[in-house]
């Protein structure tokens, strides 16, 4: 991949990042003590200070989450890096995603010592309270993994073909 193409995947990521932390400051400045309702019985933003993982795992282990954290997205860059000649625009979309996501969640963890939540579904589902960089990763991880299924998919049908 040419230097212009990585640079404007950083810049990509550095942008989301900033995105998703000005959801934080809103929500830490404004919905700290009052949570609000945006659709009755599906949608509420709650403040949650999340001191552990993905369902709160790891809960009150912040350094080991941190590492966690950094160990796979370096695992991650470097699975990126490895098949960076299979990818195509939605990978690198997707691999942007996930990015911003996994680092904004690392910024919350190195500068408040826990990640902060808001989006809440329990009324609808129970299920975890959540924040944008965590959409950014399950979308990003579930659209990364079947593009590059497919993309696999196409190169071992073209293989096949060309013998």
């Amino acid at each position: 991949m040419n230097k212009w193409k990585r640079l404007k995947i950083y810049f990509a990521i550095i942008l989301l990042v900033i995105i998703e932390q000005l959801t934080k400051v809103i929500v830490i400045n404004n919905i700290k003590d009052k949570p609000i309702t945006i659709i009755k019985g599906i949608l509420k933003f709650t403040y949650c200070e999340n001191k552990g993982a993905a369902f709160s795992l790891g809960n009150g282990h912040v350094p080991l989450v941190i590492a966690l954290n950094i160990v796979l997205l370096a695992l991650f860059v470097l699975f990126y890096k490895k098949n960076a000649d299979k990818s195509n625009k939605l990978n690198k979309m997707f691999f942007t995603m996930i990015m911003a996501g996994g680092v904004s969640n690392l910024l919350d963890r190195l500068i408040r010592g826990y990640v902060v939540d808001f989006i809440n579904i329990n009324d609808l589902f129970q299920f975890a309270i959540f924040n944008i960089a965590d959409i950014f990763i399950i979308l990003g991880l579930f659209g990364y993994v079947v593009t590059f299924i497919i993309n696999d998919k196409k190169e071992s049908f073209s293989n096949k073909n060309n013998r």
